[in-house]
């Protein structure tokens, strides 16, 4: 037998036998070279009519993969017993008011077009997500809203649906590399307010405090926003001042250590209230000693002990965006893809004040 055609043979073999299912990486053409003892060329020439038949296909960088199930029918294809009238909800958790209102937005668009919502919660693992989304497929749904689990790598599956124009949207963050439907908020645009506003309030001295960010986008957005903010006010960035942790003991540390930071803008709530614990653990009083800004609200805030200054999110608008970009894409799965942005709003309440500083120069003299 030609090496070109053992060497497509043995690809195809491994498919149709279940070895290597949909999505499975294949190895590379390095491995296979040496495998066969042939040139890299020979195994680029098999592997390459196997894409030209959409059996396999490739992404650069990452490597070539299984493009279809084992009974030689497309993904996007696959029909399920259940899927008229449904499509796949996947959301790490629905625990906070951000969550609540997002699926609210996509609950009340999709009802009117008489779609229902399977709803999976992935408990922010990717492993979860990528079991999930694939029972989702088996299942038959119609598309696809998804809210990644948090990180700089994302599922092969999703990777897949996007490449094979199946109906989904990612929501809050977009995917590098991959040109998806995406619905997001201005999270660039929200860090920056939340910056000027303590800016123009006299501080200059602002930690920045996250979570671990690396790969998230919607959380390096809103780092760069805090530094655009910085810039624009001529004020230098200082990386001693990015805090990525959501310990309060590192937050005590690090405003024991630095004094002089008079504001605190915090990449979320949960991590926004943190703050606000450790600063007052440790004797200093929001606002007068400690400004602390966040994004995300929660419930009954207005009545809170210190009523928060936070960025707003639209999420009911977030959701029903997604939910209408979805509906559109059943239908024409194969327009082109879009971005969306919906804008934030900042809310000032009673955790933020005048700077310290600047407080005590419009004191008027003593006698």
């Amino acid at each position: 037998m030609p090496l070109y055609t053992q060497i497509r043979s043995y690809i195809e073999d491994h498919i149709r036998t279940g070895r290597w299912r949909e999505g499975h990486r294949l190895p590379s053409e390095t491995h296979l070279a040496r495998q066969f003892e042939v040139s890299r060329i020979t195994v680029k020439n098999a592997m390459s009519k196997l894409v030209e038949e959409g059996i396999i296909y490739r992404i650069q960088g990452r490597g070539t993969f299984v493009a279809m199930n084992e009974g030689g029918e497309p993904l996007r294809y696959k029909k399920g017993a259940s899927s008229a009238g449904m499509i796949a909800f996947l959301i790490p958790r629905l625990d906070n008011r951000f969550t609540m209102n997002l699926l609210r937005g996509i609950e009340r668009t999709l009802s009117e077009a008489n779609i229902r919502i399977l709803y999976l919660s992935t408990h922010d693992d990717d492993q979860r997500e990528e079991q999930l989304l694939q029972e989702a497929i088996d299942t038959g749904v119609k598309g696809i809203i998804i809210y990644p689990v948090d990180g700089e790598t994302y599922n092969e599956t999703i990777l897949r649906l996007t490449m094979d124009r199946f109906p989904i949207v990612v929501i809050d963050r977009y995917l590098k590399g991959i040109d998806t439907n995406c619905v997001c908020s201005d999270h660039r645009g929200g860090a920056y307010q939340a910056t000027e506003h303590l800016l123009i309030s006299g501080h200059r001295h602002i930690v920045f405090i996250t979570s671990l960010f690396k790969g998230t986008t919607s959380l390096e957005e809103r780092l760069e926003g805090y530094k655009q903010a910085l810039a624009e006010y001529q004020v230098p960035f200082r990386r001693q001042y990015v805090v990525e942790s959501t310990d309060s003991m590192s937050f005590r540390h690090l405003l024991l250590e630095h004094p002089e930071v008079t504001a605190a803008f915090a990449a979320n709530e949960g991590i926004g209230q943190k703050v606000i614990e450790a600063a007052e653990s440790i004797g200093r009083q929001i606002p007068n000693n400690l400004s602390v800004v966040f994004f995300d609200d929660y419930e009954r805030s207005e009545a809170a002990r210190i009523p928060p200054t936070c960025v707003l999110q639209q999420e009911e608008e977030i959701g029903r965006q997604a939910a209408q970009l979805l509906l559109t894409l059943i239908e024409n799965p194969q327009q082109p893809r879009r971005s969306l942005r919906v804008p934030t709003q900042l809310m000032v309440r009673h955790s933020t004040g005048r700077a310290l500083l600047e407080r005590r120069s419009t004191k008027l003299p003593s006698n």
